[in-house]
């Protein structure tokens, strides 16, 4: 990883320091000033409607009870880590404190639009991010940032993702300071942002801690002083300390010393449903419901205890899988990664979602060519076939880009580390989220795909304005 900046104390003070202070001023403005116009545009269009999706309803509905449970006082004892076991803490923290200030009235849009400064400051760590891999593409990050289509409508919408990757961007930017200054500090700010991550969603926790063992590996590698190296425990108690706290919380209250209890549902009625429909073309409905019968005749009804229902689906789920060849899995893995990275957001956005038309889940087809093929072409919405084309298209043209990026900065073997730390966060959110599939679903990886485009935009104005030097 290249490190441009200067441990220099006049450096903080000076005429550069000046200038990266009003750029990221300018960033984060105009950033937000492009996020609240679209919500307030979906906001005056459909009202609250216009700032939900599929899952934001359950969202709602948590957040306004856990502000009037605050309001009335009838919050006690665990109950402080939210009242839905599904939603990690933090989150519920965070949407409930718009419900708090301004009621249910207002409470939705002010969150979206709490959601818009979160992004904002996504898109600055995006900058900070660059600029010490190459500074010479910082600003070209942090205007695809600015403009990302994926962004500006995940951020439009009740979801946890927004304020998710606010934090995985701080953490990636935190690992940049780590190695340029192998400090407890930094260290610990590392682990406080993995942390603040997991306690939004769980899902980045695996990932965190093989983060901060290829961090110690790395600098190891570079043969800095074993003192140094250590530093970055400090990362790993900040980061235990955080999920520590909520694992401790599940034991007390459900006898079960995990984080979530969601990976039962997501194998069951998610991963097993998709594998089954890529083997014999079954409707992905028929198997889920098919699913919820075995269940619910193993079991009886579904446990008030959620790590225990959990368990059940877990059963139930990998008897299911034993029936369904590995290839058929690694198909509908592919399937799932392949709509992740080429449908566009534009698709999420409520009043495109809202169109009336068959769910990708629900088009009949048979092979996954033939599926994509009837979603895009036989919905009968013509506008929607229209924006599902003209978005995938324009998502081609920004992983050629990203390509390009990809390649330019893989020259210099500085970059090589960091590079290969993001190609473990591409490889592990793209696998866990498997066979699921939705434009939401690639959003952890977007602060990273802006600045491989931002390279790749660059290479390309290098070799149209200085030809010679890039034959050379």
């Amino acid at each position: 990883m290249s490190l441009p900046r200067v441990n220099d104390p006049a450096a903080l003070t000076g005429p550069a320091a000046r200038k990266d202070k009003s750029i990221l001023l300018k960033i984060f403005v105009a950033a937000l000033a492009v996020r609240w116009a679209y919500a307030l545009a979906m906001y005056a269009l459909m009202g609250d409607g216009g700032l939900k999706g599929v899952d934001s309803l359950t969202y709602t509905s948590v957040a306004s009870d856990f502000a009037n449970a605050l309001q009335a006082g009838t919050v006690h004892g665990s109950q402080w880590f939210g009242q839905y076991v599904y939603t990690m803490p933090l989150y519920h923290w965070l949407s409930a404190v718009p419900f708090l200030v301004f009621g249910n009235t207002y409470g939705t849009v002010a969150y979206v639009l709490m959601q818009g400064i979160f992004d904002a400051g996504t898109c600055l760590a995006v900058y900070g991010i660059a600029s010490r891999i190459s500074a010479r593409v910082a600003v070209a990050a942090a205007v695809v940032a600015i403009l990302n289509p994926t962004q500006i409508v995940l951020s439009g919408l009740f979801y946890t993702d927004t304020p998710f990757i606010f934090f995985v961007a701080l953490s990636f930017l935190a690992m940049c300071r780590w190695i340029e200054i192998p400090s407890w500090q930094n260290a610990a700010l590392l682990g406080l942002f993995l942390g603040c991550a997991a306690l939004i969603r769980a899902i980045i926790v695996p990932w965190s801690f093989v983060a901060l063992a290829l961090l110690t590996c790395y600098v190891l590698y570079r043969r800095l002083m074993l003192r140094k190296a250590a530093t970055i425990a400090a990362a790993f108690v900040s980061l235990t300390v955080c999920i520590g706290v909520i694992v401790a919380k599940n034991v007390a209250v459900f006898g079960v010393a995990g984080l979530t209890p969601q990976s039962g549902i997501h194998l069951a009625l998610w991963v097993v449903p998709l594998a089954k429909e890529m083997q014999d073309r079954t409707p992905y409905i028929t198997s889920y419901n098919e699913l919820e019968k075995r269940t619910i005749e193993r079991f009886g009804p579904h446990p008030s205890n959620p790590f225990e229902q959990s368990r059940q689906y877990t059963i139930i789920a990998k008897e299911a899988l034993k029936d369904i060849p590995f290839s058929a899995i690694a198909k509908s893995w592919l399937s799932g990664i392949t709509i992740n990275l080429v449908s566009p957001a534009v698709l999420l956005s409520p009043p495109v979602l809202q169109l009336p038309r068959p769910g990708f889940y629900n088009t009949p087809g048979n092979s996954f060519f033939d599926k994509a093929y009837n979603y895009a072409f036989h919905s009968g919405q013509p506008v929607y076939t229209w924006l599902l084309l003209i978005g995938s298209a324009g998502l081609a043209i920004m992983r050629v880009l990203q390509l390009i990026g990809i390649v330019s900065l893989a020259r210099r073997f500085a970059n090589w580390p960091a590079l290969f730390l993001a190609a473990s966060w591409y490889g592990y959110i793209l696998l866990v989220n498997g066979p699921v599939a939705s434009p939401k679903y690639r959003l952890p990886l977007e602060p990273l795909f802006n600045i491989w485009t931002g390279a790749g935009l660059i290479a390309i104005r290098d070799r149209r304005t200085r030809p010679e030097a890039a034959n050379a």
